[in-house]
């Protein structure tokens, strides 16, 4: 426990990774802007930092991770196969004696930050790393911490679904993902998550939705991005949609390249019409799709499949993950720019995605002040549509796959996209009117003004808690 300063609580977090642009690492990070803004002290844990911004604050440990080979073949003990062990005594002695090594090494990161509180990051939810789901509640069970989980995704809402291979798999989902502990605090991102959480394990839980910053300036093209598109070979008159989620199935990026296509076809229609940035549409503009996400783990193939139908369908696609991170830089004269420099390019930013815990790319697209071309997911249906945002619409209904395994939805809905696409792109009161509302829109109810009034009483209840005793 903190014993120095009773006003200002050292907070611990906890995941796969930090500093990178998938979902929960950007929410981490506002997370702790609000905490340190309210005078509290953060630090993180991981397995994976690839930003170097804040890494006096960061505890690498490398045995948290997924990816590794020891931890994949534990997952797969527990949701796929016993076939790599055996039998369930050999995978039980593996999970429990792993379990077991990244205790000691929780216990010494927990002590030695002298954390107050510990927030726990998908480790007792996505179950990709049953051993650290195990480890961390035991090591909780050493030190003297509030704990709060913060469930991003459960393993039981994975696009593949799972079963459990055993007992002992069973009774580490019962135990720990997430624990039943009645003095921890539970935090969803999404109603359907929290109704779900309630009926699987009785344990209650508020939703706080993702949110993004919407105070400070607008990202635009300044002297460090000026040269993002032809540092990529995209040209001024091109239409560049930005696909800057991770580059995973579930993301539905094989929509934005119908879609694309589709865009392409009637912009033909278009040529020598100024576009809403003053730029006319000649015969060599082309509409690019450019996937400024990482790529992790494809065993699928998903990217291969990805462009093996972009040029089959004449769509010009770009995969420029290997250049862009959440922070710039510049290492012996090659850049990296920042997801947000994409965005400063950006004509239109596509979001097909069919299954999101929330919706983080959303939000930054609002706040770019872009309009979305959105496949109607439920998570967006149940928690964000009601807010009245303004979308471009790819429906709500996916056709069944293809030999491909890519999905499809309905040639007319593509065409009344592109034909919406081409009226904000065309029509600057049209797309002003769009970006302005969601903006106003997202501003209100997604705020990190929204996140500090939800996490505040959180804080207070910590400090009760510590200070009385």
């Amino acid at each position: 426990m903190n014993e120095h300063n009773t006003s200002s609580l050292a907070i611990g977090m906890v995941h796969f990774k930090t500093g990178d642009t998938d979902g929960v690492s950007l929410e981490m990070d506002k997370w702790k802007q609000v905490f340190t803004e309210a005078g509290h002290r953060v630090f993180f844990c991981c397995a994976e930092r690839p930003n170097e911004v804040d890494a006096p604050f960061c505890t690498l440990l490398l045995s948290l991770s997924y990816l590794s080979e020891k931890t994949r073949k534990i997952e797969k003990g527990m949701f796929g196969s016993l076939e790599a062990y055996g039998n369930e005594e050999a995978f039980q002695k593996d999970l429990y004696a792993d379990a077991k090594t990244i205790e000691q090494e929780l216990v010494l990161w927990i002590k030695s930050c002298h954390l107050d509180v510990l927030i726990v990051e998908n480790l007792w939810s996505v179950a990709l790393h049953p051993s650290a789901s195990i480890a961390l509640l035991h090591a909780i069970e050493q030190c003297s911490v509030q704990v709060l989980a913060h469930h991003h995704d459960f393993y039981w809402e994975r696009v593949v679904p799972v079963s459990l291979t055993c007992k002992t798999a069973l009774e580490v989902a019962d135990c720990f993902l997430p624990p039943h502990t009645k003095e921890f605090s539970h935090v969803v991102i999404n109603t359907k998550a929290q109704k779900a959480l309630q009926l699987r394990k009785g344990i209650d839980a508020d939703v706080i939705p993702n949110v993004f910053d919407f105070s400070q300036g607008p990202w635009e093209v300044d002297s460090f991005n000026a040269d993002f598109r032809t540092s990529f070979g995209i040209k001024q008159d091109d239409v560049l949609l930005l696909q800057a989620t991770r580059v995973i199935p579930r993301k539905g990026i094989e929509l934005a390249i119908d879609f694309a296509n589709e865009l392409q076809e009637k912009l033909k229609a278009c040529r020598g019409k100024t576009l809403y940035h003053g730029k006319v549409v000649s015969k060599t503009s082309n509409v690019v799709l450019v996937l400024s996400g990482s790529i992790v783990n494809d065993t699928s193939g998903y990217l291969d499949r990805l462009q093996k139908k972009a040029h089959e369908n004449g769509v010009k696609l770009l995969w420029i993950g290997y250049q862009v991170a959440s922070q710039r830089s510049l290492h012996e004269g090659k850049k990296t720019y920042s997801l947000w420099d994409a965005y400063a390019h950006a004509d239109l930013v596509t979001y097909p995605s069919y299954w999101e815990g929330w919706g983080n790319q959303l939000l930054e697209a609002i706040r770019a002040k872009l309009p979305v071309v959105l496949f109607e997911y439920e998570i967006y249906r149940s928690d964000i549509a009601p807010s009245g945002m303004s979308m471009i619409s790819l429906g709500d209904t996916l056709h069944s796959c293809g030999e491909d395994g890519l999905v499809q939805i309905d040639q007319n809905i593509l065409s009344k996209a592109a034909d919406k696409a081409v009226d904000v792109l065309l029509d600057v009161q049209k797309r002003r009117d769009m970006v302005e509302l969601n903006f106003a829109i997202a501003k209100k109810e997604f705020s990190l003004d929204t996140l500090r009034a939800m996490l505040e009483p959180y804080w207070v209840q910590w400090s009760k808690n510590i200070w009385s005793h």
